[in-house]
């Protein structure tokens, strides 16, 4: 799909119908799957993803042909989720002081978490869950969007020494906190 699109953007002959057409069929779902676990809100998980085939749609002039168009909108859609994201803490921020609250508020279990009825299952989402934003995000686009090393680092815009590196990291702590039991239910 991406060669027929390459093609076309090489010879400037994709029309916009076309270009969304190649970007929301095979990027729609895996881009809510990429915020899912990020925001744990599926609406807002929707909007990621249309908000970055927009944004993917309105830059495809940024995107050079026959590169890796998955990894390229991955980013996009990283990006965003992480935009959401602050967007969404800085809210709760505000709700709170206004509210007079000072205390942070417990995590809610993410929406996979709510779904995957098998105790193991659950346990592993919650570990993953805890990990650093820097070690879940590789792990989650290892395991939930099977991106190889080098689509991670390019995704995430790091040597893949680094994505090696964090990816090791984490398959250790989510060892530790698998075989210790520390994961709450």
């Amino acid at each position: 799909m991406t060669i027929n699109l390459d093609y076309l953007l090489e010879r400037k002959q994709a029309t916009e119908d076309q270009i969304v057409t190649y970007l929301v069929a095979p990027f729609y779902d895996p881009m809510r799957h990429l915020a899912l676990p990020i925001l744990q809100e599926p609406l807002a998980a929707d909007d990621v993803a249309q908000e970055t085939l927009i944004k993917a749609a309105n830059r495809i002039h940024q995107y050079e042909p026959h590169t890796n168009l998955k990894a390229w909108v991955y980013r996009i859609g990283l990006n965003e989720a992480r935009g959401h994201l602050r967007k969404q803490q800085a809210r709760q921020r505000m709700q709170r002081w206004f509210k007079g609250e000072t205390e942070m508020d417990t995590a809610v279990p993410s929406p996979e978490t709510q779904t995957i009825q098998n105790e193991r299952d659950q346990k592993l989402w919650q570990a993953v869950n805890q990990l650093p934003q820097k070690h879940r995000l590789p792990i989650l686009l290892r395991y939930s969007h099977n991106l190889s090393t080098p689509e991670i680092a390019e995704v995430l815009q790091l040597p893949p020494g680094t994505v090696r590196s964090r990816l090791h990291y984490a398959h250790r702590q989510l060892h530790h906190l698998l075989t210790q039991d520390t994961v709450t239910l």
